[in-house]
């Protein structure tokens, strides 16, 4: 038997799932839709488990149906925005010549820049120093990925680091592409036509980073590494800027603001203390701590040796 529902005619056991689809449709209850077609709800659940009623009231069924305002569609799921980078430094001092060139050619321009330089001289320092200062520019977030390039056959796989970024971009967990060009692929696609700052930290290469590079106008790209990486150089046009010793000046800040007024008091022992540490930011902060742990222990006591192979050694903040 057939009924013609206004659009199409369709048989007893299909008229059955119309009516469930279009209820559900309308986010209606059995109840309600009862209510609005002024039947009873043992009569809905007739209908909709396939007992054929009369036709009269299958017609006032449809009517209810059909009357209803169209429903919108669904939202669409709120985009992620990652937000990955570690806290900014805290007493961050000097690079002032550093941040304006990061702000002329990444803030503004499509780029990838490359800190250089040797163990404890600042790199990712400077690169969360100015991720940070610059958030606001990257509405759609920040990716952070540290790749241990330094000390070989420690740092993530490259295709895992792809697998991290496309989660925080949204990918669930078992919708990650498993071949490395194919999660490259997707991830290149979901940057498009978004301002994401991407911080690829101790690099070896440019291969270890290529995958993650992410080929739209609107994602600049900070790396940090020891070498001075000429292939990145020489086939992405990646700004190198070689980091060295702070001047003097910003070495004595620096330990000015970690220290106190113990510098001042004694600013021949800083001034030693300082060239003892090279002027490199990060032995700096281990003789502030040392400093600070032995507060009656003239600055030029300082035990340098140990903090300053410390902080190479590690290349943390480096």
């Amino acid at each position: 038997m057939l009924f013609d529902t206004g659009k199409v005619a369709l048989r007893d056991g299909e008229f059955a799932s119309w009516v469930r689809s279009r209820r559900a449709a309308a986010l209606l209850t059995q109840e309600e839709l009862a209510a609005l077609a002024a039947v009873s709800v043992r009569t809905i659940r007739n209908l909709e488990a396939g007992r054929v009623g009369r036709a009269h009231t299958r017609r006032l069924v449809v009517t209810a149906l059909s009357d209803l305002p169209p429903q919108p569609p669904p939202a669409p799921a709120p985009v992620a925005v990652p937000a990955q980078l570690p806290p900014d430094v805290p007493a961050f001092t000097g690079r002032d010549t550093e941040l304006r060139f990061l702000d002329d050619h990444l803030a503004a321009a499509t780029a990838i820049c490359l800190l250089s330089g040797p163990a404890g001289v600042g790199k990712t320092a400077l690169a969360v120093h100015w991720g940070q200062r610059v958030r606001d520019a990257f509405p759609d977030g920040q990716l952070y990925a540290e790749l241990r390039g330094s000390v070989p056959g420690t740092g993530p796989a490259t295709t895992d680091i792809l697998a991290a970024f496309l989660r925080s971009l949204g990918v669930p967990g078992d919708d990650l592409p498993q071949a490395p060009d194919e999660r490259a692929a997707r991830y290149r696609t979901l940057l498009a036509g978004r301002r994401v700052l991407v911080v690829l930290d101790d690099i070896a290469s440019a291969d270890q980073i290529r995958p993650l590079l992410p080929g739209t106008p609107r994602c600049p790209v900070l790396a940090t590494g020891r070498g001075r990486l000429a292939d990145l150089v020489a086939r992405h046009g990646a700004h190198r800027i070689g980091l060295g010793p702070l001047p003097p000046g910003d070495a004595l800040r620096l330990l000015r603001t970690l220290v106190g007024d113990r510098v001042a008091a004694d600013s021949h022992g800083a001034t030693t203390l300082a060239e003892r540490c090279g002027r490199l930011p990060l032995p700096l902060r281990a003789a502030a701590e040392a400093a600070l742990t032995h507060p009656a222990l003239p600055l030029s006591a300082v035990d340098v040796g140990l903090v300053t192979a410390d902080a190479r050694g590690t290349g943390a903040q480096g």
